[in-house]
């Protein structure tokens, strides 16, 4: 592993060594000129590495416009990348060139090896094994690495229409023995309207993650004429590759997509559930996994596995990942919302039960979505170093972590940037942070985009009466805010309604410290891998409450337990 981070350290240098006449590759819709110098420099190194019959459009396209000679020593470190673990190390390689906020646009994150493994199984466990596999929006090829493996009699296509990231897969199967991959340069849309395999197709993967608001409004209206009508406006790109997919699905054909999971209630996925309703022969899967996360982008995603059609009526189920809770959803309620796994249970449970709503008490909410946790969210010593006034810096509960006892959390801290009617020309050190965050691209992200000044994040300012760990194996962590300190959203608020009395507050909070609190709220939670529990908010709201008898609680203090991790309370 040091190897593999010198190695990738040493290439990194290589590649950022970029200068303003460094050969660069041609334009690429939000890529920055200095990245297509990079990019030109790692087309390089690629190239130096493509073997047997890479397309010669891939390699056309990795060519810039000037020669570019990648040192030995470079290359060796490359080859020390691929060695130990190639998709995995390339993948990391290119998100380190192009920032999160350029490779939104294209929906590049890349998939962890276990979330690919876990999809595949799943499939085989179920469905007889494909005569060919498409890996859709193939990326650096986690996908076809893994069908490959266990499906070695299939031929498989890996599909991408991002040169770079098809490149990385050429270079990452070269090391494979017998690799029976085709790599495709191709507009998914486009190949899949006149390129379908004959044999019986499984449609794998990960498709990419773009919002609708980042397509380009002509690409939209082709985009939804390929779904077929089985999706509206608002859908994001996994969705209409998932809806234009299920479209051309033939009665031996099958599909395994994991995609972002708002189409599972929202208005624009309602024929899409219909469509899905109505395959009545055919098995359909939905394995939900709550925040998950795909390098940086953190998504409630949804595995949608739909088998191919048999002789008899099958089951339409939905499950948490773990398969512990499974619901099986009517065939006859059309485009309704499916529904999710707890919140049935959470209804049920509230109608038996004489307790109170946690509602009555107070609400939950996610802590603020920056946009640009990078620009808006340092330590203490981080800030100073950049001379930003401390008039403007927030302490900030970056994570809850065990205390020294089971009920109080250890809390580290940070300092949230908080601009608030903040006018440019003020201070030379602020202005200086904003326009490298606009050099970053930062003010054109979508949540940062949307407020009237993108830097000025104080109208959602999240400082709650009560902070709760979103995400626990073993223990969902509860602590007091009495110094105001504020979250962002990796952690949830508790805010007391105006009627909750002093000693309703301090009984609710030990009964959720308490055993029986913390198994409620595991019950509302929905199970990930490696035994990891996920709040909603919505469901907490939903939990019917049994409070001890008020005299028999102890009252505890506070902030017990807290650690400063480079912040300083205001």
């Amino acid at each position: 592993m040091a190897d593999a981070e010198a190695a990738l350290s040493a290439v990194l240098a290589w590649v950022r060594d970029v200068t303003p006449d460094s050969p660069a590759l041609g334009p690429i819709a939000g890529i920055s000129d200095s990245e297509l110098r990079q990019l030109a420099r790692l087309g390089a190194l690629l190239r130096a590495r493509l073997v047997g019959d890479a397309s010669a459009a891939l390699v056309a396209v990795l060519t810039p416009d000037g020669a570019i000679d990648a040192p030995d020593g470079v290359l060796a470190a490359l080859d020390t990348l691929i060695a130990e673990d190639a998709v995995v190390h390339l993948a990391d390689l290119y998100a380190a060139i192009v920032s999160p906020a350029k490779r939104r646009p294209l929906g590049t994150f890349f998939t962890p090896r276990e979330y690919a493994q876990a999809i595949v199984d799943g499939f085989a466990n179920r469905h007889e094994a494909p005569s060919a596999v498409v890996d859709v929006g193939a990326g650096v090829g986690i996908f076809s690495e893994i069908a490959r493996a266990k499906w070695p009699a299939a031929s498989i296509q890996a599909i991408d229409i991002n040169p770079l990231t098809l490149g990385l897969q050429a270079v990452a199967a070269a090391k494979l023995p017998a690799w029976n991959v085709e790599l495709v340069l191709a507009d998914y849309r486009r190949w899949l309207n006149s390129n379908q395999p004959s044999a019986p197709t499984l449609y794998l993967g990960n498709p990419p993650y773009t919002r609708w608001q980042l397509l380009d409004p002509v690409v939209r209206l082709d985009l939804l004429q390929a779904a077929g009508g089985l999706v509206g406006a608002r859908a994001n790109l996994s969705t209409l590759f998932l809806a234009m997919t299920l479209a051309k699905l033939r009665a031996e054909d099958s599909l395994a997509m994991i995609i972002p999971a708002g189409w599972m209630r929202a208005d624009y996925g309602r024929k899409l559930r219909g469509r899905l309703r109505a395959l009545t022969q055919r098995q359909v899967s939905l394995r939900l996994a709550d925040s998950w996360r795909f390098h940086e982008a953190i998504v409630d995603a949804v595995l949608v596995e739909v088998g191919p059609e048999v002789s008899t009526a099958q089951p339409i189920e939905v499950s948490d990942w773990s398969g512990s809770e499974r619901l099986t959803l009517s065939r006859t309620e059309g485009e309704a919302a499916f529904a999710a796994p707890g919140r049935a249970r959470l209804a049920v449970a509230r109608q038996q039960d004489r307790g109170r709503a946690f509602g009555d008490f107070g609400r939950v909410t996610r802590g603020t979505a920056t946009g640009a946790n990078q620009f808006f969210v340092r330590t203490m010593r981080a800030w100073d170093e950049l001379h930003i006034p401390a008039e403007f810096r927030r302490t900030l509960a970056r994570r809850l972590r065990p205390g020294s006892d089971s009920t109080l959390p250890t809390l580290e801290t940070a300092e949230l940037l908080v601009l608030e009617r903040y006018d440019r020309g003020t201070d030379d050190r602020v202005d200086a942070w904003i326009g490298a965050g606009e050099n970053e691209g930062l003010h054109e992200l979508h949540l940062c985009s949307k407020r009237a000044r993108w830097f000025d994040l104080s109208a959602e300012l999240k400082i709650p009466d009560v902070i709760i760990s979103a995400l626990a194996r073993d223990v969902f962590h509860v602590l007091e805010n009495p110094t105001g300190l504020a979250i962002t959203n990796n952690l949830f608020g508790l805010y007391w309604t105006a009627d909750a009395t002093p000693e309703e507050r301090t009984t609710l909070l030990d009964w959720l410290r308490s055993a029986g609190g913390q198994a409620t709220l595991r019950s509302s939670a929905s199970v990930e891998a490696n035994g990891l529990h996920r709040l909603s908010p919505k469901t907490i709201g939903e939990l019917t409450v049994n409070l001890p008898t008020l005299s028999t609680m102890p009252v505890r203090l506070g902030l017990t337990g807290l650690v400063v991790g480079g912040g300083r309370s205001k």
